[in-house]
């Protein structure tokens, strides 16, 4: 069985809104620690409040949009 691994798409999504990771804490309450760590792929378990919060202010309707499924060979990329 292959491994399930899982990349952020948080700096993409940022990007096309001209936001930056300090108006994203800023606009949901999280630390900007953790917005770092998410948008960096630093996180080994996303907080399913965090998520929840992200989703809603930049207005995704599906987890699919925020996180991306990925190859093994990905990982680094």
């Amino acid at each position: 069985m292959r491994d399930l691994y899982l990349k952020s798409r948080l700096k993409v999504l940022l990007a096309e809104r001209d936001m930056n990771q300090k108006d994203l804490a800023e606009k949901t309450g999280l630390t900007t620690r953790l917005i770092s760590e998410i948008a960096n792929n630093k996180v080994k378990m996303y907080p399913k409040e965090a998520l929840e919060k992200i989703m809603v202010s930049l207005e995704l309707s599906d987890l699919g949009e925020l996180l991306q499924r990925i190859n093994e060979e990905e990982i680094d990329n």
